[in-house]
């Protein structure tokens, strides 16, 4: 006899051509479904988190997306967008937490616009980076009021960038002025025009000490072909004696402008404010000065002074996302790249450099995510999640497919949000968006090897648009299509319904207000007990209430739970035919109201019903003989629909091994 027992599930939902892989070294950590369940950091298969309604947002628009920041005094905020708009509500903390709606704002991104525009966090700002739009941000302009603003961020000086497109190294040059303002005249320099105001003048320094002046153009004229640019000067010229040579003088024009195109990545990383990607420079990052994020003047060179770095292979495919990680992490359409530095060392124009990672790709869909030394990214083709581990040898990173066994939850996602461990939980997750509404969720822990890919579902009514992670907690925006309503709801762990509020219920059972769920069964929990389901018709439900209790419930939708493990055979030693199931044992913990292939599992004695006790959680061993004689099912199920908690800790097989 032989008793094979499978006690975490740190492996997650596997794809069907695994099934049969009993070579798999983490077979027996696996499971062919995982539906609704989370995996704990223990290993343990739980039923997932349940969601809690919080308020109704004030328009609908297919493409909103989720913001949010924190300000100055600790107190957060979620903002939502939409067609030219942006709604702003605070997150209010304390034994009942609310949303409270602050103000509309008014932008300029059009709903079609929503998916390109990206952003970072600043102290109390949020900065926005769109490639039709200049920079931006939305911040506090009066604390009292709470009131905000959307404002264009007055960059300046602006980066500079020698595109080539002007060819003025022919002629001759002159330069006059003095320490704050100078001229400089090219001859034979046809092609200046107002798009170079703001741009660079460079050319000969003062002295040994200070080899190069430096302004910033403030207008261009003509006489002729001979071009004279004004500029504000920066770092004093040489006036007298200067070269009258054109190829001693660089000109650049600003790379932020409607001709040259904006940036369309943002992120602050150590101080500095960093964009990337316009159209006319896909491949080129450009750095703020340290803690001087609207200043781009490069200067000198001097280690707080701005950075501009083009990636030398051209075949990058261009950037598609920048992340703080570890180190400065720049991803490609073909390529992953990092900004390597010294500990204790931060990035500097004479030191920055980018070095090649690896060659995945990544996709455009979803923003690179990071939890301590791990970044995880999703490829190219958006079907594998891709583990960015820094390694420390050599500021190196290893990057390692981390869901080669569970393809078929990888779909192409389009926002991840990060949930770390908390005082009553040391697990952490990452969920993945989908397209199709759904969520995957991903357990993970490098040190354990715990790498967990399940299902999310929701209700065939619901839409998940988005989802963002503010103060540890995940909101996420739903729309609800029977009644047309988008709400903000939140993960909850201790009730397991989606979209649930609470209602009084009364002697006679009525509970009215229930709009949201118009058309839906909704499930009825009071006192930890359940109160059954109910057609919500014209906003109403009519509890049964035979002992006409009263006191508030808990109103939501239930959500199926499977977990259906691997084949009973974990090795190759015998064949199928030889091999003969006795029993089966399903450890369970803190658990109510589930069934093991349609059988319930007893939760309560004929005696509490009696006493008519009120239901608790119970733990303990389920043992069930899957059928007489020489078994030929291949697996079975665990599976829930209720609004209770469901964990299940280990599963062992009895297993003959005889022959016929």
């Amino acid at each position: 006899m032989e008793l094979i027992r499978q006690t975490m599930f740190s492996s997650g939902e596997v794809d069907a051509v695994n099934y049969h892989r009993t070579d798999f070294k983490d077979y027996l950590t696996a499971a062919q479904s995982l539906l609704n369940i989370e995996v704990g950091t223990t290993g343990l298969a739980k039923k997932r988190k349940g969601t809690q309604f919080l308020i109704q947002t004030q328009k609908s628009d297919p493409n909103s997306k989720l913001y949010g920041f924190q300000d100055k005094n600790e107190q957060f905020y979620c903002l939502i967008s939409g067609d030219h708009r942006m709604d702003i509500y605070a997150i209010k903390q304390g034994n009942t937490p609310e949303i409270q709606f602050l103000q509309t704002l008014t932008t300029p991104y059009a709903s079609s616009e929503l998916n390109d525009l990206d952003y970072t966090n600043d102290n109390d700002s949020l900065i926005l980076a769109h490639p039709d739009y200049p920079p931006s941000r939305i911040t506090i302009t009066n604390y009292k009021t709470l009131s905000f603003a959307y404002e264009i961020l007055n960059l300046y000086p602006l980066p500079a960038y020698d595109f080539g497109d002007v060819i003025y190294n022919r002629g001759n040059a002159s330069v006059i002025g003095d320490a704050h303002y100078i001229s400089l005249t090219l001859t034979d320099s046809p092609g200046f025009n107002n798009d170079w105001v703001g741009g660079q003048i460079i050319g000969g320094g003062t002295s040994d000490v200070s080899p190069l002046g430096y302004a910033i153009i403030t207008e261009v004229s003509y006489q002729g072909n001979t071009a004279i640019l004004s500029g504000k000067v920066q770092i004093p010229f040489l006036i007298n004696g200067a070269s009258t040579s054109a190829t001693q003088y660089s000109v650049r024009k600003p790379t932020f402008s409607p001709t040259m195109g904006y940036p369309s990545k943002v992120i602050y990383f150590q101080n500095r404010l960093w964009f990337a990607r316009t159209k006319t420079l896909n491949n080129t990052i450009f750095g703020s000065k340290i803690n001087q994020p609207v200043n781009f003047d490069v200067g000198t060179g001097q280690d707080t002074d701005a950075i501009i770095y083009t990636l030398g292979q051209s075949d990058s495919g261009g950037i598609v996302w920048m992340n703080g990680g570890k180190e400065l992490e720049i991803y490609t359409a073909n390529y992953e790249f990092v900004a390597p530095q010294e500990q204790n060392i931060g990035l500097t124009p004479s030191t920055f450099s980018i070095r090649q990672q690896s060659a995945f790709g990544v996709s455009d869909k979803l923003k690179p995510i990071s939890y301590l030394n791990d970044s995880y990214y999703v490829n190219k083709t958006g079907n594998a999640i891709i583990n960015f581990r820094f390694q420390g040898i050599g500021q190196s990173y290893l990057a390692s497919n981390v869901s080669q066994t569970a393809s078929h939850l990888v779909k192409n996602p389009i926002k991840a949000v990060l949930l770390r461990g908390t005082e009553q939980s040391q697990d952490n997750f990452i969920y993945f968006l989908n397209p199709d509404h759904t969520i995957t969720t991903f357990q993970f822990g490098h040190e354990i090897n715990l790498a967990a890919l399940t299902p999310f579902s929701a209700h065939k009514q619901i839409e998940i648009q988005d989802m963002i992670a503010i103060d540890n907690t995940i909101y996420l925006l739903k729309k609800y299509s029977n009644s047309q309503q988008v709400v903000l709801e939140k993960l909850v762990s201790d009730i397991k319904l989606d979209g649930f509020e609470e209602k009084r219920l009364e002697e006679h059972g009525s509970i009215k207000n229930l709009e949201r769920f118009e058309g839906l069964d909704v499930q009825v929990l009071f006192n930890q007990e359940d109160y059954g389901i109910y057609p919500v018709k014209k906003g109403s439900i009519q509890v049964h209430n035979p002992d006409k209790k009263t006191g508030n419930c808990f109103i939501g939708l239930l959500y199926p739970v499977e977990i259906r493990p691997m084949y009973f055979y974990g090795g190759p030693q015998h064949a199928d035919l030889m091999k003969k199931i006795t029993k089966i044992y399903i450890e369970y913990y803190g658990s109510l109201n589930f069934y093991i292939n349609d059988q319930l599992v007893n939760y309560q004695i004929f005696l509490n019903i009696q006493k008519g006790d009120e239901l608790h959680p119970s733990s303990g061993t389920a043992i069930i003989s899957p059928v007489f004689g020489w078994s030929r099912h291949k697996t079975f199920s665990i599976t829930q629909q209720a609004p209770f908690d469901l964990q299940i800790t280990s599963i062992a097989y009895q297993i003959n091994t005889t022959m016929i």
